[in-house]
């Protein structure tokens, strides 16, 4: 875990926070952009800001990061639809916290080339549109907490 700075972190604007709550919420740009009526070319380059403000590049560490950083308002408490392994546990935490397929794999001890069947496998249990959301879900549901800090992406 990395200590978050003040320096590390620029404040987003109200437009991008609400771009990262559409983020957050699963929705890809298409329909985020539509939510927030403006163009798919507008929504994404505020995502891309949203990335280079937080620091992170991949949209579950931008929601991570969001939390973390008290941009993103925590969603509210749900219960989880099922209970979750460690496995599945260490999975969801590498998803919020790493930007790398390599390191996902790594932090949770699954093989790279098995990451993308054991992310579909967890997204479906939780109830995830894609991993953005997972994270999400991962806070309403306890078991991601805003002290787990990403480390920022290398420029």
């Amino acid at each position: 875990m990395t200590r978050l700075t003040k320096t590390m972190i620029t404040p987003l604007t109200a437009t991008e926070r609400r771009v990262l709550e559409q983020i957050s919420l699963g929705h890809d740009p298409g329909v985020g952009s539509a939510n927030l009526t403006m163009a798919r070319a507008t929504f994404n380059r505020h995502s891309t800001q949203i990335g280079q403000k937080l620091q992170v590049k991949r949209p579950p560490v931008k929601v991570q990061m969001g939390f973390v950083s008290g941009q993103l308002p925590l969603p509210e408490a749900l219960s989880a639809p099922a209970e979750f392994d460690e496995q599945e546990l260490l999975l969801w935490k590498a998803h919020a916290l790493h930007s790398t397929a390599a390191d996902i794999a790594k932090h949770a001890d699954v093989d790279q080339f098995d990451l993308t069947g054991e992310t579909a496998r967890l997204m479906s249990k939780a109830g995830a549109a894609n991993e953005a959301h997972l994270i999400r879900l991962g806070h309403a549901y306890g078991v991601l907490a805003r002290d787990d800090v990403p480390l920022p992406c290398a420029a």
